[in-house]
């Protein structure tokens, strides 16, 4: 038995080196066993990174509508006159901004920037964008106005993207965070 076995295996030795390369690969090509495992494991990867990039957008749809809820809230206190200049720090406003944003609350305030600024009509609003080179400008203002002014709130809120197809989509900083806005323009109640 001990022989058979022998013979057996050189044999097989013999036959694997006297088959060419092209044999194998028309052997491999037309063996089916474990297609589909071949074919998933090509797919696996695209697959797993757009279903990472949906999930990422679900967030910073999430992310930006929370932020737009919770600037609108904190805003309505300057249009009616309970937020003023004299009762309220920007750092205090930043703070009740954060707070509104509930689940986000903890890492608010690192991430969050306010821009606030009065101008006597809705024409002199500027359309500028405050991101210069892929860093977010630092003259930010702080200026509430009185009774019937026209003021205009923006909040700008640092978000981690992780997932590099979203990237050119959305404005980005220059350490590859998305830069998710909120602008609430009103005229103030005539208080």
């Amino acid at each position: 038995m001990l022989a058979f076995l022998r013979t057996f295996m050189r044999s097989r030795v013999a036959q694997a080196r006297a088959s060419s390369d092209d044999a194998f690969v028309a052997r491999f090509g037309r063996d089916r066993k474990a297609a589909a495992a071949v074919e998933f494991a090509l797919i696996a990867a695209p697959l797993v990174l757009m279903m990472c990039a949906c999930v990422e957008l679900a967030m910073v749809f999430m992310v930006s509508t929370t932020l737009e809820n919770a600037t609108e809230t904190v805003s309505r206190g300057i249009r009616v006159g309970t937020i003023t200049a004299a009762n309220t720090s920007q750092a205090q406003f930043m703070q009740d901004i954060c707070n509104n944003m509930g689940w986000l609350a903890g890492s608010c305030m690192s991430n969050l920037s306010v821009d606030v600024n009065t101008y006597t009509s809705f024409e002199g609003v500027p359309l500028s964008d405050p991101v210069k080179s892929g860093v977010l400008s630092t003259s930010l203002n702080y200026i509430i106005g009185t009774g019937s002014d026209i003021q205009e709130v923006r909040a700008y809120y640092s978000w981690p993207l992780f997932t590099p197809l979203l990237n050119p989509g959305l404005s980005t900083l220059s350490n590859g965070d998305a830069l998710l806005s909120a602008k609430v323009i009103f005229r103030n109640e005539p208080f």
